[in-house]
């Protein structure tokens, strides 16, 4: 192999591996947001319902936590299969836009739902919501990823010849 196509695949694994760690952060950053929305919401519910007790909060709790894990490790499992190729896939096409993720969250999102039987339909409009979490990282995901979409996108303007690391 010569060194320009070990170098390209050096820089395309570094790529790769700052995708991932954005993909994850973005996942574990909007896990605690929904767990602490469906927390708020769990308990404002049981209250305005008058059957707010110890009990009550503590399965609410626990219930919001196990959301952030479900959650999460959907997200991360999401991201290797999913989120990797794609970013891969789009990067050789030099499609740097959020677009396609978000498109990939809300199918993943749903994919997920209809296999644990609380798919969002008809009968279950509210059951929409499971689906903002996924579309909320996928952008989350873009704009972490936008400062180097940019870099990446000065790169391949620049005069042919010159490579750059980003």
């Amino acid at each position: 192999m010569t060194l320009q196509t070990d170098n390209d695949r050096v820089i395309a694994s570094i790529r790769a591996n700052i995708v991932f760690e954005k993909l994850i952060v973005s996942v574990l950053t909007v896990a605690g947001a929904a767990s602490m929305a469906y927390l708020l919401i769990g308990l404002g519910w049981r209250a305005l319902a008058g059957g707010l007790s110890a009990s009550a909060a503590a399965t609410t709790v626990i219930d919001a936590v196990r959301f952030a894990c479900v959650f999460f490790l959907a997200g991360f499992v999401a991201s290797l299969a999913i989120g990797i190729p794609l970013f891969r896939w789009l990067e050789r096409a030099k499609i740097r836009r959020v677009a396609p993720y978000a498109l990939a969250a809300f199918a993943v999102s749903f994919a997920f739902l209809a296999a644990a039987g609380s798919a969002p339909s008809f009968e279950a409009p509210a059951r929409a919501l499971y689906l903002v979490p996924g579309i909320a990282a996928a952008l989350l995901f873009g704009r972490k990823m936008r400062p180097f979409w940019l870099a990446a996108d000065r790169a391949d303007a620049a005069a042919p010849g010159v490579t750059r690391i980003h």
